[in-house]
């Protein structure tokens, strides 16, 4: 949780768990072995390590990316019928009867994969990367803590860099919904939305409190009136019976995006039937109020299934 005008952490936390003390003193030797050979790993802090792919929670970055760039407005609409073919190959939409013919304020309502399928194909990898750069993916926050990670914004000269392959254009169709090669860590989600609903300013995260100022660590002019389009989506989520619906509250005003991330590909998913490890992640960022933002939150549901589920958690 961070307060996005200032960039203090408000809270913080990676479960599960362990107890500090059993590392004073003489710890007993079995007991920290079991906690370094524990599956659930608890030693690994996932709020700033763990690595994965965003989900649906990246569409927003992709609408900002094509409203800015021209490629869209409010009204540019795409039909949903459940799925669409992309270079000969079917994707297939999160609702099975599709969502109809969609413009950017439902889509990111209901988070219509179709809708963001046809955006990325438009706008390309390299538009998508250049915004989710921009947010703060793909680097680090530099938040005053050891060990944070930098997650990766697929390129296309990140691909000839790392695989010595060109980029195929099938390929961002997968990263225009957050899927694909595209990972970042639940900090940086935090971070992203914290410099949107701030006005293109993005504060320095930090834990530790002190006298000095706020610290501005970057800011970027987005126009007002496509900033607010993509803001006022993500308000849909939760209060116009989008995806978050089951968050809605009355006495407070809660913005936000859900999503939902494989951990695998369809075809590797069938060889992997009943394993748990390999269940959808969970993923919810929200924010409130939304016209003058104090807090930002973001919550990751390890193998949660439905982002929905993380949703509560915020």
């Amino acid at each position: 949780a961070i307060a996005p005008s200032t960039g203090e952490v408000l809270a913080f936390a990676s479960s599960p768990g362990y107890d500090p003390s059993m590392f004073l003193g003489r710890s007993k030797s079995s007991e920290v072995r079991a906690l370094l050979e524990d599956p659930a790993k608890p030693l690994f802090d996932r709020a700033i390590q763990s690595q994965l792919a965003p989900g649906s929670t990246f569409k927003p970055i992709v609408a900002l990316a094509a409203l800015e760039t021209g490629a869209i407005d409010a009204n540019t609409a795409f039909h949903c019928a459940g799925g669409a073919t992309f270079y000969g190959h079917f994707y297939k939409c999160h609702t099975k009867g599709g969502h109809g013919t969609v413009s950017l304020h439902r889509a990111i309502a209901q988070s219509c994969d179709v809708y963001f399928y046809n955006v990325g194909k438009i706008i390309g990898v390299d538009t998508i990367a250049k915004y989710a750069s921009m947010v703060g993916y793909g680097h680090k926050t530099g938040i005053d803590m050891p060990g944070e990670k930098e997650g990766n914004v697929p390129s296309t000269a990140w691909k000839i860099r790392t695989q010595r392959e060109k980029w195929y254009e099938g390929e961002v169709i997968s990263v225009a919904i957050g899927q694909g090669a595209t990972t970042i860590t639940p900090l940086q989600l935090a971070y992203a939305y914290s410099g949107l609903v701030n006005n293109g300013v993005w504060m320095k995260p930090h834990i530790v409190m002190d006298n000095r100022p706020p610290v501005v660590d970057h800011s970027s002019v987005i126009h007002p009136e496509n900033l607010a389009m993509v803001l006022d989506g993500l308000c849909a989520v939760v209060n116009e019976g989008g995806t978050g619906a089951s968050v809605h509250m009355n006495d407070i005003v809660l913005c936000g995006k859900t999503g939902t991330a494989q951990r695998a590909s369809n075809d590797f998913l069938k060889t992997k039937t009943g394993d748990s490890s390999f269940f959808d992640d969970a993923w919810f960022v929200g924010f409130s109020s939304r016209e003058n933002p104090e807090i930002v939150v973001a919550a990751l549901f390890e193998n949660g299934r439905e982002g929905p589920l993380a949703a509560p958690m915020v």
